[in-house]
């Protein structure tokens, strides 16, 4: 797949790669192409594997190509989250923007959430969340969710109906396999120490 000529071809193997942890061959499949999108893939490899120098240089390719196109801003706001608090307000500016050109979608309203988050404004992200479920409860997707359970421990609110929601709706997530894991780990551990 990764030497077909076909973009499309190109960019569906690579995200297949990506979603099962096969970074360098998705790099592979994505590494000749041209295009915008092709670009904004190899950005979010280069986030996936902690390369945030190479991202922003992927970055400016991507601004001298289209500095206005989606992708770009969408790459910029990547960027912003990856270097933390810092870039947080960039972040949260760019979304502003695009959610008032293009409208809120479930996407958007999480990645918002998340530079609430890094600017350490919880209820604000919570607010963004419980919009996302109440505007888009035909498209629940597990990023709210887990983003829901991050926010409601920074704002001591309780979580057991979010996990619970996580693990009847998306057992096989990464989030509840590690939850799995540690509760596990917590369990063996927690055996050691019991008193008769």
């Amino acid at each position: 797949m990764a030497s077909s000529p076909e973009p499309s071809v190109q960019l569906a193997a690579a995200q297949v790669l990506l979603a099962s942890d096969h970074t360098k061959e998705a790099l592979a499949c994505v590494s000749e192409g041209a295009t915008m999108e092709h670009f904004a893939t190899i950005l979010q490899i280069y986030l996936k594997i902690d390369r945030l120098d190479l991202a922003k240089q992927q970055l400016a390719g991507m601004r001298k190509m289209d500095e206005d196109a989606v992708l770009t801003v969408l790459g910029s706001v990547y960027c912003n989250l990856a270097t933390g608090s810092t870039g947080a307000a960039d972040a949260v500016h760019s979304l502003n923007s695009l959610t008032e050109q293009y409208g809120a979608s479930p996407l958007l309203l999480n990645l918002m959430a998340c530079a609430l988050m890094q600017s350490a404004d919880y209820g604000a992200a919570e607010e963004k969340l419980q919009e996302c479920l109440r505007d888009f409860s035909e498209t629940i997707i597990p990023d709210t969710l887990v983003n829901l359970i991050a926010c409601s421990i920074q704002l001591s609110k309780p979580v057991d109906s979010y996990v619970a929601q996580m693990k009847q709706q998306y057992p096989s997530h990464s989030f509840c396999a590690g939850l799995d894991r540690v509760t596990a780990a917590f369990d063996r551990e927690a055996i050691k120490y019991h008193v008769s």
